[in-house]
């Protein structure tokens, strides 16, 4: 029995001509379609990149020290956008430093010179603007990384804190837009985090420079510091506490105004200590005419500086305090002196305001003591005369009279016994001349003139 071959089965089932679509409706649905699996495609992209962004504020939007944030956002921003390069540049003045990942040196010190020069990155510095370019190592830098570019300020409060800057663009030609969308407002969330570690950082310097000065105060009114040793105590403070790597205190005497004389110095600029320089248009000078603080952010490029650039030639910045005049002796004008090394950040308006503060108690403390000091020490001439009333009155003058009575009995005695007496008589008279220096002897040193610990003198030896 013949049985008629079926439709093949190895290909689709034909579509009955009474449900099939028209053409120009089939077309149009295929594009709706194409275009919802386009609109999907794009959505779960924006969804990959908001969870990116997301993770990104998380991993910097913790409480950390200022300089490990800078780090964080500086990773986050380059994994944020696809970056092959990331740097966070802060702009001081005229000096740039970076915070980076993936540059060289060399590539470095370029991106440094067009931030703060005129060249392409002008536009980002001078209106704080997002800059993108498509390559970045055209023109006179080629120590620059080739690649597409994109730059986004980072700002703190009102101010401009910082620029990101992001070099080639993987698995594109260029940064677009939603890159710096996304990178935008992750500066936006960075800045937020920066300005609370920042504000932490300070509180909490704040809270170390009181308690830094409240124990100084606290030893120097308890006697346990000498007012020399509180100054030396208030620099080595100074130095832990301001992040400093060196420094100095300068002192200006009115008995000869033209010098400057260091009694302490410590760290970079150890070796400062116990010479004189001339005072003329030194940092020293600057601070004792002006009465306020003085910062240098460039130490090699200013001629105040120079015995500070002599002696450590690492040093970047320095920042000069006057301190209560007195303080270091009667006549004296003290200058306490600050310095960091290049490289790290300069001295700011924080830093001027937490020194000032410990200036001015420890100044005052100072003060106090010295001013106790004086007083002990006019209490002990006070005792000291009323001693030499007491030995005039009843050991001095009952010496001297026997004295008299032994020459008057001399006088009749054989020339033997006449010279025993008359050696004796001179026996007393070198008694009554020891008593009296030992007793007019300056409080606090002894017969040579050196000091004597405790500022008594030592009792005198009779014969």
């Amino acid at each position: 029995m013949d049985v008629s071959a079926g439709p093949s089965s190895s290909g689709p089932p034909e579509v009955p001509a009474g449900l099939a679509f028209p053409g120009a409706v089939r077309l149009e649905l295929d594009d709706l379609l194409d275009q919802v699996i386009a609109r999907a495609s794009e959505l779960k992209s924006v969804q990959g990149r908001l969870r990116k962004l997301l993770a990104s504020t998380h991993h910097i939007a913790q409480r950390l020290d200022p300089d490990e944030l800078r780090r964080r956002v500086v990773d986050s921003a380059r994994g944020l956008v696809d970056a092959r390069h990331a740097a966070l540049g802060i702009v001081d003045g005229t000096r740039a430093s970076f915070v980076h990942t993936g540059l060289r040196d060399e590539e470095v010190a370029a991106l440094a010179e067009l931030a703060t020069g005129d060249g392409v990155l002008r536009p980002l510095i001078a209106d704080s603007h997002p800059l993108r370019l498509r390559r970045l190592a055209d023109g006179p830098h080629s120590a620059l990384p080739s690649g597409s570019f994109l730059g986004v300020p980072l700002r703190v409060g009102r101010g401009v804190y910082g620029h990101l800057y992001l070099v080639d663009k993987q698995g594109a030609e260029e940064f677009s837009r939603d890159d710096e969308e996304l990178l935008t407002t992750l500066a936006g969330a960075a800045g937020v985090a920066v300005e609370n570690a920042l504000l932490l950082d300070g509180a909490r310097r704040r809270a170390r420079w009181q308690a830094a000065a409240a124990d100084l105060s606290r030893r120097l009114l308890a006697g346990s510091l000498d007012p020399p040793s509180g100054l030396r105590h208030l620099l080595d403070e100074a130095l832990v506490l301001s992040d400093g790597d060196g420094a100095v205190l300068t002192t200006v005497d009115d008995r000869d105004p033209t010098w400057i004389a260091v009694p302490c110095a410590t760290g970079a600029l150890v070796e400062l200590e116990d010479r004189r320089f001339p005072l003329d248009g030194t940092i020293t000078d600057a601070a004792l005419t002006t009465g306020r603080a003085i910062v240098i952010s460039a130490v090699p490029e200013d001629r105040r500086a120079t015995q500070l650039a002599e002696v450590a030639p690492a040093v970047g910045s320095a920042l000069a305090m006057r301190l209560s005049d007195g303080i270091a002796g009667d006549g004296t004008h003290a200058v306490l002196v600050l310095v960091r090394d290049a490289g790290r950040r300069s001295f700011d308006d924080d830093d001027v305001d937490l020194v000032e503060g410990l200036a001015a108690q420890a100044s005052a403390t100072l003060a106090v003591a010295r001013s106790r000091a004086d007083r002990e020490a006019l209490r002990r001439v006070e005792d000291r005369e009323s001693l030499v009333a007491d030995l005039n009155t009843r050991v001095l003058q009952r010496l001297l009279r026997v004295g008299t009575a032994l020459s008057s009995a001399a006088s009749a005695a054989q020339p033997p016994t006449r010279d025993r007496v008359l050696a004796q008589v001179d026996e007393l008279d070198d008694l009554v001349r020891e008593l009296r220096r030992a007793v007019w002897q300056a409080p606090g040193r002894d017969a040579a003139g050196a000091d004597v610990p405790g500022g008594q003198a030592p009792p005198a030896r009779l014969p």
